[in-house]
């Protein structure tokens, strides 16, 4: 029997899930090794964006890979309400990275997904309902985290409740002109609080990414971590960290409240505890996470055995080599470079982060951010062997997460084509 050919063209991919506004031409991958993918012809390509944050000890990483495979063979899925071995020992086991002295541990399977349990959790705990975000923040887009996101045009076809959520602003350090600093912000979120109070809503919790990825690789700063925490204190709200991009080593610390002044009362974790393996948790005190009574939170593959045993190896694997030290010290390697190149070339400017979560704005020749560089800059780098994700507020950022555990040789590829690209893009813009 022939195919139909009217057929042909019509099974593709939703719109929704493209990445057809990142890359002009997207190569398919086939294979991965470290922190290199490959497509189907065997050309290579460094992988600068790290699987979205996720893959912090490199694809395909080999003790990983035989956990899978191990674990695949023995006991791959029980369903949420039945325990496994290999999921009782990952809670035990994140005892080493956490800065809870006791904790509890709430599974789920995406980012978006703890997200919504932690705020349930906090509603459950305070008895209050409504939500204070920032700014520019990201924190998923299903619709209960999607109220808590920033970016309007994400939030088209979803309806929320018009009282959910308060927004308050979020630093801009490195635009220090604009003084849109952490005490400018500090009092602007007491007085968000104030009006909360007075309308009769007050906040069940405070959620914050300590570093925003998504909106620009933008700083939050310790100060203001610190007085945010304080803050909520007074407020008896709790302060909810999103950690899902921070976490695991990204900013050159297992997590960032690691910091004993920012202790948030819940941390939401994922992508690299996974490597790969969709996988998430929401942690707290149990007094706060079990304030959620049974059976409110669960999902088919929360806490999957396969993802369990993975993450079990992964954190092993942290254990043993730490790697956040390593992105602290690459980390200050690349800003480095970033800061002379930013002298030296008007096209880039505000290089910024920490650890390897790096963030620079592509300028035109009048000084005035450029979506049209940007885009110019991920597509050259493309032909160039390297993939790299741009977006931020004003669709002008590069941002670069790459895998943690990079060798030399590694390093240098990245900033040489960094280079090469920010002197070809000079001479072609002007």
């Amino acid at each position: 029997m022939q195919p139909d050919k009217s057929f042909q063209n019509i099974s593709v991919e939703a719109l929704s899930t493209k990445t057809s506004d990142i890359f002009h031409k997207v190569p398919v991958f086939s294979s991965a090794n470290g922190c290199w993918l490959l497509d189907s012809s065997g050309n290579r390509f460094f992988d600068a964006t790290g699987g979205s944050g996720a893959i912090n000890l490199g694809h395909q990483h080999p003790k990983v890979v035989e956990a899978g495979i191990i674990q695949l063979q023995k006991l791959i899925h029980t369903g949420c309400k039945l325990q496994s071995d290999v999921r009782v020992e990952l809670v035990n086991k994140l005892r080493h990275f956490l800065p809870y002295e006791q904790y509890a541990v709430l599974f789920t399977v995406t980012g978006a997904e703890a997200i919504e349990a932690a705020l349930k959790v906090a509603r459950a705990y305070t008895g209050r309902k409504s939500i204070i975000a920032f700014e520019r923040s990201y924190h998923g887009k299903t619709t209960g985290a999607l109220m808590a996101t920033w970016r309007q045009q994400i939030k088209a076809y979803s309806v929320f409740p018009s009282n959910a959520v308060m927004r308050s602003p979020y630093p801009l350090l490195h635009l220090p002109d604009l003084n849109i600093n952490s005490e400018f912000c500090l009092q602007a979120l007491k007085q968000t609080i104030k009006q909360a109070f007075d309308s009769g809503n007050p906040p069940a919790a405070i959620l914050i990414e300590p570093i925003q990825i998504t909106e620009g690789v933008l700083p939050a700063g310790l100060e203001f971590l610190k007085g945010v925490i304080a803050i909520a204190k007074e407020a008896e709200c709790l302060v909810v960290f999103d950690e899902i991009y921070t976490g695991f080593g990204r900013c050159g610390l297992p997590f960032y409240c690691s910091q004993q002044e920012i202790i948030p009362d819940l941390l939401v974790i994922g992508k690299a505890l996974g490597n790969g393996f969709p996988i998430s948790t929401t942690i707290g005190k149990p007094s706060i996470i079990n304030a959620l009574p049974a059976g409110v939170q669960t999902s088919t593959f929360s806490g999957h055995s396969l993802a369990c045993a993975v993450s079990n190896t992964v954190l092993d694997v942290m254990l043993e080599t730490k790697p956040w030290e390593q992105a602290a010290l690459l980390g200050k390697q690349i800003m480095q470079l970033l800061t002379i190149l930013a002298e030296q070339n008007h096209i880039i400017s505000f290089p910024r982060g920490e650890g390897l979560a790096i963030g620079f704005d592509c300028l035109d020749i009048k000084g005035k951010l450029s979506p049209e560089l940007t885009r110019a800059f991920t597509a050259l780098a493309l032909e160039k062997g390297l993939v790299l994700y741009s977006g931020g507020f004003e669709n002008c950022t590069i941002k670069l997460t790459p895998p943690l555990l990079m060798v030399e040789e590694e390093i240098s590829f990245l900033l040489d084509i960094l280079s090469q690209i920010i002197s070809e893009l000079k001479l072609a813009f002007g």
